[in-house]
């Protein structure tokens, strides 16, 4: 699953209109023991279906659940989610991740999508480079695994010392050499980055080269960058610098949803420019009004569902918080407004 598919699924799954039947939306972690997972599925499937009174409701409820666990058996990955609806209005839409999602399960008449909005928020896609004295590692991230892999190398140094060039001429063609080098990264970087769209990007390698690279960036990239790794990096250390860049864009990610609340109150006390609390963000969402949703972890579920899906719906970014005390002390939402609220006067 990348980005972009999520982005598509996600959207759909927002605009899916309420059927007669409900929607199983199912997330399990796949990474313990599958009977295990399955065993507990099975548990909530009959709690559940003692739920439904009418017949053929419960009936539609037990296909779609037996048509999700079947697919249990055979998904492959480190977390998944399906979503299933069986009856006159059908739906059947698995996905699988290379990052782990909590466990957790729902039957509702709407899709539940607030845990896919905080994967998509939290394994977002940046860009790390890999650079050494020989070539660079241009890696594509997306929601938390290699995706797109670009490789550029440094062309072989002849030896030309002796009747043909001076030491002088030698040192000033290799320094050139490696500026044009540098220059080939950071066109491969640019490309990448405006091709895709990507807003963050991390350095790792030898400190030298690190530094190379960061000092010849454009003030555009630059102020992308958001971490630089500077320790040695080999083939055997790949998978510990992966993880290490995965952490730093999750950091970065944690205290750029702490400063979109910072905005938030900023916006507020700056005279109407957000809307604070579920029900003003709700007005804003449906009138168009809304430039960007904050929404936090701790709010109810029944909030949580309706704000996002109004927000996927007309594409606006969304922004999860976890662990905010000061959003949650202002009703557990908010919004940035592209435009102030006035109301129309009424003629007498």
């Amino acid at each position: 699953m990348n980005y972009a598919k999520l982005r598509k699924h996600l959207n759909a799954l927002a605009s899916l209109p309420k059927g007669e039947s409900p929607v199983i939306s199912a997330y399990f972690d796949l990474r313990g023991p599958r009977h295990e997972l399955r065993s507990d599925f099975r548990s909530w499937v009959e709690l559940s279906r003692q739920t439904f009174r009418n017949p053929r409701t419960r009936q539609d409820f037990d296909d779609a659940a037996e048509e999700i666990e079947n697919w249990l058996q055979e998904a492959e990955g480190a977390g998944g989610a399906v979503f299933c609806r069986w009856g006159e209005q059908p739906l059947f839409l698995p996905m699988t991740f290379k990052v782990p999602v909590e466990t957790r399960l729902h039957v509702d008449d709407f899709a539940v999508i607030y845990p896919l909005v905080e994967l998509k928020d939290r394994f977002n896609r940046f860009v790390l480079v890999i650079t050494t004295r020989d070539s660079a590692r241009i890696i594509e991230m997306n929601l938390g695994a290699q995706s797109v892999e670009l490789l550029t190398r440094r062309p072989a140094l002849r030896e030309r010392i002796g009747r043909e060039w001076t030491r002088e001429h030698y040192v000033n063609h290799r320094r050139e050499r490696e500026r044009q080098f540098v220059k080939e990264k950071i066109a491969v970087i640019e490309s990448l980055m405006a091709k895709r769209g990507h807003n963050a990007l991390i350095l790792a390698g030898d400190a030298r080269h690190v530094a190379r690279v960061s000092e010849a960036l454009p003030p555009h990239l630059k102020s992308k960058v958001i971490d630089e790794i500077r320790t040695g990096v080999s083939d055997d250390r790949l998978g510990e610098v992966l993880s290490q860049a995965v952490g730093s864009f999750l950091k970065a990610e944690a205290e750029d949803a702490h400063d979109a609340v910072a905005w938030l109150v900023q916006a507020v006390r700056a005279g109407g420019l957000a809307s604070v609390g579920v029900e003003s963000v709700r007005h804003a969402l449906r009138e168009g009004r809304a430039e960007r949703l904050i929404v936090s972890n701790e709010l109810p579920l029944e909030d949580q569902e309706e704000l996002v899906r109004l927000a996927s719906r007309h594409s606006i970014p969304i922004e999860t918080v976890q662990d905010c005390e000061l959003l949650d002390r202002n009703g557990g939402a908010g919004c940035l407004l592209r435009y102030r609220y006035e109301a129309m006067p009424v003629e007498a």
